[in-house]
């Protein structure tokens, strides 16, 4: 008898859970958007879209979110539509019980700002993925130009999340990207550097800010000991009006400075 009534006790439990279940479910389909919340996360200083920027991309898909019924909202779609967008690294769409729709974004942070040989421009992020230019925000970023040449580049997601998108990258591109790359690592030379430059024979020069010479670093290879002599160089061996007497210093050889003056002050 005891055992009977054990088994009637659980069914009935079970079968008020599955009620309730229903119910609620029931329930969930009738709720409709009250909300949708657009939350970027830039991951750096250079904001390149907005929450207006990303709520046209979606209406212009032919998409509608809120005030329609949770059940209806084709979140997955919407999902791939975003992270296929050449300036968003990451995106998720999560649908609440109480009927707010959150899309949660991290936008691509660019490193550098490429102009090739035409004149086309594309930004390069620090992962090394290509995006284009926006008119409606600019970055201040390095510059990267000179002869590079007006290579084919894709500039979208194919929303996969790719892992490594620098090995990607076009052999010149590749070069003013780990550049671009080892100068962000190192705060001097972040403040020291105003350019990236190609020349002729496809070595890197870097155009500082400040007077009128060039830095010559030939290849990436050893490009952190190459700005540690750069920097040391600058300490110590560049003293009063000194910034304008040179038009070069050469790097590319290991634990040597060469440095070339101008024909005002000869050379060295």
């Amino acid at each position: 008898m005891r055992k009977a009534l054990v088994i009637f006790f659980w069914s009935i439990l079970v079968g008020g859970v599955a009620s309730l279940f229903v119910f609620a479910n029931q329930k969930q389909q009738d709720v409709t958007c009250s909300e949708f919340i657009i939350d970027i996360g830039y991951d750096g200083p250079h904001q390149l879209i907005s929450a207006q920027y990303v709520r046209q991309q979606i209406t212009r898909a032919g998409y509608r979110i809120k005030g329609q019924k949770l059940t209806d909202i084709r979140a997955e779609e919407i999902q791939v539509l975003l992270r296929k967008n050449p300036y968003i690294r990451s995106a998720n769409i999560t649908i609440g019980v109480n009927g707010s729709v959150t899309a949660n974004i991290r936008q691509r942070q660019p490193l550098l700002r490429v102009f090739t040989g035409t004149g086309r421009q594309f930004y390069i992020d620090t992962e090394g993925f290509i995006m284009p230019v926006n008119s409606e925000y600019t970055a201040r970023v390095v510059i990267a130009n000179g002869n590079i040449p007006d290579i084919s580049v894709k500039s979208e997601n194919d929303g996969n999340g790719e892992v490594n998108p620098e090995k990607n990258l076009h052999p010149v591109l590749k070069k003013v990207f780990l550049t671009a790359r080892a100068v962000k690592q190192d705060a001097f030379s972040e403040a020291l550097t105003e350019q990236i430059f190609i020349n002729a024979a496809g070595e890197i020069e870097l155009i500082p800010k400040l007077g009128n010479h060039t830095i010559l670093l030939g290849d990436t290879t050893l490009l952190n000991d190459k700005l540690n002599k750069l920097k040391l160089f600058y300490k110590q061996g560049i003293r009063n009006d000194a910034w304008n007497k040179y038009v070069m210093i050469n790097l590319k050889f290991r634990d040597q400075v060469i440095c070339s003056k101008s024909s005002q002050y000869g050379t060295i």
